[in-house]
């Protein structure tokens, strides 16, 4: 063979290997190209198949589909507020659908306003599925589990006793822990455009400036300009909060106001009127427009900050919740989907999307010699803890929200140092005599330190202060359930004793 031969053979080999390598590229057969899968469908991705997958082809990574072009199947439908449905249990529903196995989540917002699916693919059943969320307020949540139209309701508020009664034959009594469970917590903010100089109001300020009482600002300190109002509309469980914290609590009717599905156009309308005021969940609230509100005159004026709220001391939060009863429903990602909303994956989407996640912080009060000499011993050698624990009014128990946070206690304090554990324990003042109060807040923390025995937490004091401190009103239901509450506290050493 001439070298000349020798020459072309060489150079035809070189031409055929360029022309595979080219071939390959163009028509993405690579090997890394069939895995390395875009996290969100582009818009030129296949349909999904008709059929389920051959035993050729279950092995290989399915093309996901354009999930904003094909129709999902709905495995699970949630209904009720708005305070929910706008941002949190969309992420909490993208969540969820991850965990199922979905590559990536869209959500695809419906005809109708404040509803929306969260769709996600299915590689390994090469199915479309979706979470569908409709957010029109807290009753229509209620209204929908008792059409059966959806399989959980969001609410903000507690269920109401004539809602409860309407369920309570097909999916029992939601008021129990399998159906009523806490998601999260948050507060009402009180806001005004950032220029008012009021910065902070009493509760009966609030409902004397809502009912149409108190008419102009000048009247609390700040300009002459007339006051106008801001609220969430009647379906809302913002609003039922609302009414029930602060129109009620003095049998005050509101008056004429700007109203409002949701809570972030609501935000947007306060912060573009220098004479508004208005309230919405903390979560979509500008700092620099919140005030401070005291419970009552002489009570201290506070912030709706974490602890704040998570020890429900002030004045206007509240609890976030999800109404399904895990037990009876037929659909088994109520009780998957509920799980991840509490479990501690769950609360950091909570947190993600600025709710206040159900997780344990500390503080170190300011304590001064107004307060009880015991009190003030007690925190000078311990730290409070963010969760305070509340008996039901409606039965000689805890509510299902302290049920839930003694699994969260337990777990804190088996990962952080302590001495012993303190309870201070306080009451509404029931019976007007000292002795007694002290007898009562003493039996509902014993209660307490019951259930944190029988969980192998032992070395636990109580402390029983009575009507001593409160933080609300004793003049109204909700100011003495309130009141009615054990502090928890860890104690570094034991100079308290």
């Amino acid at each position: 063979m001439t070298s000349t031969l020798k020459s072309i053979i060489t150079v035809s080999f070189l031409l055929i290997l360029i022309s595979t390598a080219l071939y390959l590229v163009t028509n993405d057969e690579s090997p890394q190209s069939k895995t390395n899968l875009p996290d969100i469908p582009q818009k030129e991705a296949i349909t999904p198949l008709a059929t389920p997958l051959s035993s050729e082809t279950q092995n290989e990574m399915v093309v996901p589909p354009d999930l904003l072009q094909v129709t999902p199947e709905v495995i699970l439908k949630l209904a009720g507020s708005n305070t929910i449905g706008a941002k949190l249990a969309p992420a909490l529903a993208s969540d969820y659908l991850k965990k199922l196995g979905a590559v990536g989540t869209v959500k695809k917002n419906l005809n109708k306003e404040n509803e929306v699916q969260v769709i996600g693919f299915l590689p390994t059943e090469n199915k479309v599925v979706a979470i569908e969320i409709q957010a029109h307020g807290s009753s229509t949540g209620f209204k929908s589990l008792i059409a059966k139209d959806s399989d959980i309701a969001m609410s903000s508020r507690s269920i109401k006793q004539e809602e409860n009664l309407q369920l309570l034959l097909d999916s029992g009594d939601m008021t129990k822990p399998e159906s009523e469970h806490i998601i999260a917590l948050d507060g009402l903010a009180v806001i005004v455009h950032p220029n008012n100089p009021v910065k902070q109001l009493t509760v009966k300020q609030l409902s004397a400036i809502f009912s149409g009482q108190i008419k102009n600002w000048s009247e609390l300190g700040g300009a002459d300009n007339v006051i106008n109002l801001y609220a969430r509309d009647d379906q809302s469980g913002t609003y039922d909060t609302f009414n029930s914290l602060v129109l009620k609590k003095f049998k005050k009717k509101l008056a004429y106001s700007s109203r409002y599905e949701s809570n972030e156009v609501l935000a947007q309308a306060v912060g573009n009127d220098v004479t508004a005021i208005g309230f919405t969940g903390l979560a979509y609230a500008n700092p620099k427009m919140i005030l401070k509100v005291s419970a009552d005159e002489g009570l201290p004026a506070i912030l709706p900050k974490q602890f704040s709220i998570s020890s429900e001391d002030y004045a206007l939060s509240r609890r976030l919740f999800l109404y399904a009863n895990t037990e009876r429903s037929d659909n088994s990602h109520v009780n998957d989907f509920i799980n991840l909303a509490i479990s501690k994956n769950g609360q950091k989407v909570v947190e993600l999307v600025d709710f206040i996640p159900q997780k344990i912080t500390t503080a170190f009060p300011q304590v001064n010699n107004s307060f009880p000499l015991k009190y003030q011993k007690i925190a000078a050698s311990g730290k409070r803890l963010s969760m305070t624990f509340r008996m039901r009014s409606d039965r000689a128990e805890i509510d299902n929200k302290s049920a839930q946070d003694i699994e969260h206690l337990v777990d804190y304090l088996a990962h952080e140092s302590h001495e012993k554990v303190t309870l201070i324990g306080f009451s509404a003042g029931e019976s007007n005599n000292e002795k007694a109060d002290k007898n009562r807040a003493f039996i509902r923390s014993r209660l307490l330190a019951y259930e944190l025995k029988m969980r192998g937490i032992h070395n636990v004091e109580i402390v029983a202060l009575g009507n001593q401190l409160p933080i609300d009103s004793n003049g109204n239901e909700i100011g003495r359930y309130k009141n009615n509450r054990t502090e928890v506290w860890l104690i570094e050493s034991d100079e308290s004793s």
